[in-house]
Order: C-alpha cells, then sequence, then structure tokens
C-alpha cells in the first residue's frame, strides 16, 4: 500500500494556529511525503528512508517520527484486544523539514492514514485525528491541527485549540497559492519561542474582528474582500527579521498584483495568494532569481488540494 499526504501551509495570516490548507502543486509533481507498507517476515517494525529531503531526518530510524507513529497505532490497536504484524515501511521524504510546508504532519498523516487502511481501519476518524494531533504536538510542543486537518482531509479548515475539532472552508475557486521556501530551515518550536505571552488589547481585537471578517467574507462577499483580511497581527511582526528578504519580497508581489503575502507556517517558507495565473508565474519567477539562497531551495505555483490524503496506485 502507498498513501500520500499533501504539503501544507499553516496559519494563512490570519489564523494562528487555526487555519490550514492543503497545497497541490499546478507542476504535477509529488507536493508532499509518500508512505509503503510491505508485508514482512521481521519481528519487528523496519523503516527506510529515500527521497530528496532523507539526508535531513536523524538516522536512527527510533527518532524518526514515522518510526514513533507506527510504534503508538500498534500500541493503540492492541490495546483494543487486536493482534497486527509489524511491517516494512518506507518514506519518501519529498517535503524539507522545518521549512513551514507541514513537512512532520505529511509524514504522519501519510503513515497513519496508510497503516489503518493496511489493517482494515481499527481507528475511527477522530481516534485517527486524536492520534496524528499528538505525534505532531510532540515534536512542535503544542498540539494545533492546522497542518494534520488540511493534509488529512484536504482544503481549507479551521482547527480549534488544542485539537478540539476542525471544520472545512470554502476556498474561492480563482486563487492560486506560490509559496518560496527559501532552502534555509527554521525549526517551529524554535520560532514559536520567540511569541510574546501576551497581546497587547488592540491587536486582539483587531485579529479577532479580522478573522472573523475572513470566515464571514468567504461565505458571502467578493474573493478579493477575503483576501484583505488575510493579515498576520500575532506572528509575522516578530517572525519576519528570520526570513532575509521577507520585506522586499512582499514589495515586489503586492506591486505586481499579488492579493496578500505572508509566511507559511512559522517559516522560513513564505507564500502569496493570487487570482491570475500570469500574476502567479511573474511572482514565482521573481521568487526564484530573488528569494531563494541556495540550490535547494523551490518555488511551487499551486491550488488549494482538496482531496488530502490518498492512496497512490
Amino acid at each position: 500500500m502507498k498513501v500520500f499526504a499533501p504539503a501544507s501551509t499553516g496559519n494563512v495570516s490570519v489564523g494562528f494556529d487555526s487555519l490550514g490548507l492543503a497545497l497541490q502543486s499546478l507542476d504535477g509533481d509529488v507536493f508532499g511525503d509518500v508512505i509503503e507498507l510491505q508485508a514482512g517476515s521481521n519481528d519487528d517494525w523496519l523503516l527506510d528512508v529515500t527521497g530528496p529531503f532523507a539526508d535531513a531526518l536523524p538516522p536512527d530510524p527510533e527518532s524518526n517520527i514515522v518510526m514513533a507513529s507506527c510504534r503508538r497505532f500498534e500500541r493503540m490497536v492492541r490495546a483494543q484486544g487486536k493482534e497486527i504484524e509489524t511491517l516494512k515501511v518506507r518514506l519518501d521524504k519529498r517535503l524539507p523539514v522545518g521549512s513551514g510546508l507541514g513537512s512532520s504532519a505529511s509524514s504522519i498523516v501519510a503513515a497513519l492514514v496508510a497503516l489503518n487502511r493496511f489493517f482494515g481501519g481499527p481507528l475511527n476518524r477522530l481516534e485517527l485525528l486524536e492520534l496524528m494531533a499528538r505525534m505532531e504536538g510532540e515534536i512542535s510542543g503544542d498540539v494545533h491541527l492546522d497542518n494534520i486537518a488540511p493534509s488529512l482531509l484536504g482544503g481549507l479548515r479551521l482547527c480549534m485549540p488544542d485539537g478540539r475539532g476542525q471544520y472545512a472552508l470554502p476556498w474561492p475557486g480563482s486563487w492560486q497559492v506560490v509559496v518560496a521556501w527559501p532552502g534555509t530551515r527554521l525549526e517551529t518550536k524554535a520560532a514559536r519561542d520567540l511569541l510574546p505571552e501576551r497581546l497587547r488589547r488592540e491587536t486582539a481585537v483587531a485579529h479577532g474582528a479580522n478573522f472573523a471578517r475572513f470566515v464571514h467574507e468567504l461565505y458571502s462577499g467578493d474573493p478579493r474582500d477575503a483576501a484583505a483580511c488575510l493579515v498576520d497581527l500575532i506572528a509575522e511582526p516578530w517572525r519576519k527579521d528570520l526570513i532575509p528578504g521577507f520585506e522586499d519580497a512582499r514589495a515586489a508581489l503586492m506591486k505586481m498584483g499579488a492579493l496578500a503575502f505572508g509566511i507559511s507556517g512559522s517559516g522560513p517558507t513564505v507564500f502569496c495568494v493570487v487570482d491570475n495565473s500570469q500574476v502567479g508565474k511573474n511572482a514565482r519567477a521573481w521568487l526564484e532569481d530573488n528569494f531563494l539562497e541556495n540550490e535547494r531551495g523551490f518555488v511551487r505555483h499551486c491550488r488549494a488540494d482538496l482531496a488530502g490524503a490518498r492512496a497512490l496506485p
């Protein structure tokens, strides 16, 4: 069995820890991690890691989130009184680690969806989602679904605090997203440690009103009015200085017609929203020429991935 889980952008500027969008590359390449399972005669789980970003993961399989997911899944299923065999697991690591593209979430979702399908669905959807949230929380330091939920279920997801639930939101069909990873790494926990413990009252009020207006405009307004709400008052002021060229990129892309610009997740990936394919192509070209810091960096022109995690042939 082979399962793919898409990349995602968390926060989407206006929804800190509460909004996430699954991404599908318009180039047709696999933009997310892939897990392949094979039955084996071994007495324990075996993990093989391949892919363009395999070298960023710890060499010890026991330190890999996929191995941890396998062992946690096994314990949960055995606690139900069911026996399962251990498997050979291959992770095709196609997302960079510490990039702000939901790399760990993609690995967790792909692994647990594959395992649950392979063994005939011993965990229901809620149990699966809660397990994924806990696994992600062990990496980032907090339980939040803004990468897990879109990678699992697709589309734009509104996620409640502490993994208490998630809801689908409409994503305008004309919107496309350009994401640029400069080729550097920024750990989620380190980026979270930069944030202040408290918000000023006026900041909290402005953020809440803007978030509410964004959801309202998605359902009843003009997509451009919704895009105008994509402003980050909570994390971006503290994180943008960690991303070289951030302000220059924002100025250039907004000038060429982007509807919104911000940090993808904790960064260092940035994203812009466009409603015109040519603007998206121009934004991609500018970012490739001016934002990437090394040869490993990349830019992807995307749309919303509405399918989420799925089996591959």
